[in-house]
């Protein structure tokens, strides 16, 4: 089988380390810097990590900037505006098999820090409230200040 460009073969295990790693660090930094601080850093790494995939070089509003990076990525991506709320569901084509091999007792996807990230470059005071692992993917609720 021919190998598409910009394309590699990854292991479901090797991804459901990169969750798992991620979620126990952190509740690690939950656990000693408090719920704000660890929020406080949180949101700080979003700021870095967006700009670093380039979602704010698109035209349109950075949301849509990294929904267009994951659709490239072979995900779904809808969003509903509630007022002050921001709701993000991701389906994603690994989820059916990496969730399930997940042993963090909080497991979170690596995803909620772009999607912050995203949000937080028109509302830098957002926080992201939920970081939900679906059958299918992930949901993420944000808080806009």
């Amino acid at each position: 089988m021919a190998k598409e460009p910009g394309k590699v073969s990854v292991s479901e295990g090797y991804l459901a380390f990169l969750h798992d790693e991620l979620s126990e660090n952190q509740a690690r930094l939950r656990e000693l810097l408090g719920d704000s601080q660890s929020r406080a850093i949180f949101s700080f790494a979003a700021d870095r990590l967006v700009k670093t995939v380039e979602a704010g070089k698109y035209g349109f509003s950075p949301i849509e900037g990294i929904t267009q990076k994951m659709k490239e990525w072979g995900m779904t991506v809808s969003q509903k505006d509630k007022g002050a709320v921001v709701e993000v569901e991701i389906g994603c084509p690994y989820a059916e098999t990496v969730h399930p091999q997940l042993t963090s007792k909080e497991p979170r996807c690596p995803l909620g820090e772009y999607v912050l990230g995203a949000v937080r470059l028109e509302d830098s005071k957002s926080q992201l409230l939920h970081n939900a692992l679906t059958e299918k993917g992930v949901r993420f609720v944000i808080k806009k200040a």
